[in-house]
């Protein structure tokens, strides 16, 4: 069965609880426009031939509660498209920088390993006993 504009009045009438479901079907492009609810229910009254029939609450009713249902004009197709392979990623450019570290000051530089133990050790601290070396 075909839900119509005749039965649309006739559940608006009989205050029918699916009402504000039909009105949804039948215009839910009029309904989820962002034009204000008052002009919406103006125009489907209208629509209907029945001023003051729809009023802004069904309208507002309708946006709330089945806004996130799917709507019934814009339904996904059955077939996809394949996807299209993506193109091959550009090569990274090679940096010619040189990382080595340079010595800009011309100070002189110590080596590490060279030095000798005892003096990478001799740490004085209130905690070593002096009798203790």
């Amino acid at each position: 069965m075909k839900v119509d504009k005749d039965i649309l009045i006739d559940l608006f009438q009989r205050k029918d609880k699916k009402r504000r479901k039909v009105l949804y079907e039948l215009y839910a492009e009029l309904v989820l426009t962002s034009l204000s609810a008052h002009y919406v229910a103006e125009m489907i009254s209208a629509d209907l031939g029945k001023p003051e029939l729809i009023d802004a609450d069904d309208v507002r009713y309708c946006r709330y509660y089945f806004r996130k249902k799917a709507k019934p004009f814009g339904r996904v197709p059955l077939k996809t498209e394949p996807l299209l392979p993506s193109p091959a990623p550009e090569p990274r450019p090679q940096h010619t920088h040189n990382m080595s570290v340079k010595n800009p000051l011309k100070a002189p530089w110590s080596d590490g390993d060279a030095k000798d133990m005892q003096d990478k050790i001799s740490v004085k601290t209130k905690f070593i006993n002096k009798n203790e070396t």
